[in-house]
This record gives structure tokens, sequence and C-alpha cells, in this order.
């Protein structure tokens, strides 16, 4: 039984670090996507239709409510600044902006 328990334990420690791993990325697909507006209205549109589906039918209001606040999290990420790798590893040297 504690092999069992154990077993489960360690399953829910790496369930967590799967989701973290996923938060982390797709925070940062939503920061960076092409046209923030059309990925929220998509966002929006996509959680209500799983939200009533047969699918979820059976899950606990529990289980949505993480379901709709996790989803409502990423429509508060806002757009990051573009990354320029070049102007970082240059800084005043970047010869792009030495007309200022």
């Amino acid at each position: 039984m504690d092999d069992e328990i154990e077993a489960l334990k360690q399953e829910v420690r790496h369930l967590i670090a799967m989701h973290t791993a996923s938060y982390v990325t797709i925070t940062s697909l939503v920061a960076t996507h092409p046209h923030p507006e059309h990925f929220q209205l998509h966002l929006i549109s996509a959680l209500e239709g799983v939200l009533g589906s047969e699918r979820l039918a059976n899950w606990s209001e529990d289980q949505k409510q993480i379901v709709r606040r996790v989803v409502e999290t990423f429509q508060n990420v806002r757009p990051a600044a573009p990354i320029d790798p070049l102007a970082s590893a240059l800084g005043d040297r970047d010869p792009r902006h030495s007309g200022r």
C-alpha cells in the first residue's frame, strides 16, 4: 500500500512539473502571438465550447472552474516587446543605431 501511495505522489509531482512547463510555454506563445486580439477571441470561444461539451459533462464544478481560471489567466497576458538578440548582445555598439 505504501508503494502505491508513493507512486501516486510521484505521479502528482510529475503532473505538476508538466503543468508548470506547459504554463511557461503557453504564456510565451500568448505573449508573442502575432494577432493578440484574434487569439483572445478564439480563446473565449474555445473555452465556452469546451466547458459546454459532453466531454466535460461529468467533470466536477471544481475541475471546470480550474479550466476557466487557467484560461482566463492567459487572457491577461499582454503582448511581449520584440526580442532583438543582436541589440542585446551589442548594446551601444549596435551599428544599426549609430545614426542617432
